[in-house]
């Protein structure tokens, strides 16, 4: 009897090594709820829109890479608009980043050179800050890219002072 527990229990550990070395990455989000969702485009599009895009900024996130550092994430900084949740945020562009079609070539949820593993939405002031991470670091340099590209690439003009008084015309 004894021995026969001892081939169970041997039989089981040899199972879930091999079960636990095979295990796929995990996805940035479950198809099957991205597919409730339904078409979320529109909100992506309005989302990732140079207007309420207003900044971006190179994090480290939690995770190492090797002995020697961690991999870098991009942050996105977005205004809220109204009626939208972290929540809702998040998952929409959690399924943009895995199901979703690219929107523009500066669009950092779909980089060329891999694919994000991680988005996730925090509050930041009035808005919020969307964290994208890629799969290596190469791919993070293009999400980075990509962000700054789209944060700051509308122009914004200000007038910081103004010159002399208006002259009379004659």
């Amino acid at each position: 009897m004894l021995k026969t527990l001892s081939l169970v229990a041997g039989a089981c550990g040899a199972l879930a090594m091999s079960c636990a070395s095979n295990r796929a990455e995990p996805q940035v989000a479950s198809e099957a709820g991205c597919q409730k969702l339904g078409d979320t485009s529109q909100v992506v599009a309005t989302e990732l829109a140079p207007e309420v895009v207003y900044g971006a900024d190179r994090v480290a996130a939690e995770r190492p890479v090797s002995v020697t550092g961690t991999q870098p994430g991009t942050a996105l900084y977005l205004h809220a608009a109204p009626g939208m949740s972290q929540e809702y945020l998040e998952r929409v562009l959690s399924c943009h980043a895995a199901y979703g079609r690219q929107l523009n070539g500066a669009d950092p949820f779909h980089p060329e050179s891999g694919r994000v593993t991680s988005v996730t939405v925090s509050s930041a002031g009035s808005g919020y800050e969307v964290r994208v991470v890629g799969q290596n670091s190469r791919t993070d340099d293009e999400i980075w890219q990509r962000a700054r590209e789209l944060a700051y690439s509308t122009v914004r003009v200000e007038q910081l002072a103004s010159t002399g008084s208006p002259t009379k015309a004659q």
